[in-house]
């Protein structure tokens, strides 16, 4: 059987992630967590002790980031959630650690288990905060295939 997302979730959720440490993000997730960012990491995530290097990597490119939620929904059974977030902060020292980042993202909320989160899934525009770090050249008027492929110096 699912379990449903515990009350007042999303709140503890962003409160950890804004606090920058692992040991409260931690205290969230099930200890065999399945954690999918396919935007900022390069494999799905198993288990919380497998979760450290991910987070050290977070706080490192981004060490001042912060999250505040725009709103946060449930399906009907309360069994699976998202948080639709607006993220901000710097990037890291090896960019211009003076320039500052600021976009939109959902963290999506695919399962529960003893009243932690069990599966997770990542929703985020990279691309934007690379842009707005000055990481990739801005996009002016390419789709988003075109821009990417002509940082590859490819045309679709």
């Amino acid at each position: 059987m699912t379990e449903t997302m515990p009350d007042g979730f999303p709140e503890r959720w962003l409160a950890a992630w804004n606090s920058h440490d692992t040991e409260q993000v931690f205290e969230l997730l099930d200890a065999d967590i399945v954690w999918d960012d396919p935007v900022f990491w390069h494999e799905v995530v198993h288990g919380r002790e497998a979760m450290r290097p991910y987070l050290a990597k977070i706080w490192e490119a981004m060490p001042d980031v912060a999250f505040t939620e725009i709103e946060h929904f449930t399906n009907d059974d309360r069994t699976r959630g998202l948080v639709l977030f607006e993220q901000y902060g710097h990037g890291p020292a090896r960019l211009d650690p003076t320039r500052e980042f600021r976009s939109h993202g959902c963290d999506i909320f695919l399962a529960f288990s003893g009243g932690r989160l069990a599966h997770y899934l990542a929703a985020y525009d990279i691309v934007g905060m690379l842009e707005q770090l000055g990481a990739i050249p801005e996009r002016g008027r390419r789709t988003g295939s075109a821009h990417l492929l002509s940082l590859t110096r490819r045309t679709p």
